[in-house]
């Protein structure tokens, strides 16, 4: 839930990413299926891949929650916040791991990571003024 609720901020803010010439790519631990009907419901304007094996999670050191994260006020007050807004909660898809870690790259032209966001909560994400703020001038 979380992560939809930041694509959505992403995608309200799309042009200002287009406007410093940044390329958008989301990378989901989903299986080709869930993808395609997440994006049938939750369309978005970049592209957006799966990663079921979560190889590139790995590879970005995206570490696992401790299940005991979801007990944690900061991560109940993010959830109620979404409900408050009107986010309906679903069950988790089958093979999706709760517990998997997000985070938020920007890589320059080199493929260089020049800023990295790496989620300590499940609902930890950057805001999309801080990830624009990140955006190099090369």
């Amino acid at each position: 839930m979380a992560c939809v609720a930041h694509l959505g901020e992403v995608e309200s803010h799309i042009e200002q990413f287009r406007e410093r010439h940044t390329n958008l790519l989301v990378v989901s631990q989903a299986k080709p299926a869930m993808l395609t009907l997440f994006l049938k419901h939750y369309p978005k304007s970049y592209p957006v891949v799966g990663d079921p094996e979560r190889a590139v999670y790995l590879a970005f050191g995206l570490e696992r929650a401790n299940p005991w994260t979801f007990a944690n006020p900061l991560v109940i007050a993010a959830y109620l916040k979404q409900i408050v807004l009107g986010t309906r909660i679903r069950t988790p898809y089958k093979g999706e791991d709760v517990l998997q870690l997000g985070g938020d790259f920007l890589l320059n032209r080199r493929g260089e990571i020049v800023y990295a966001y790496r989620s300590r909560l499940t609902t930890d994400r950057p805001t999309v003024a801080e990830l624009l703020a990140a955006i190099p001038d090369d």
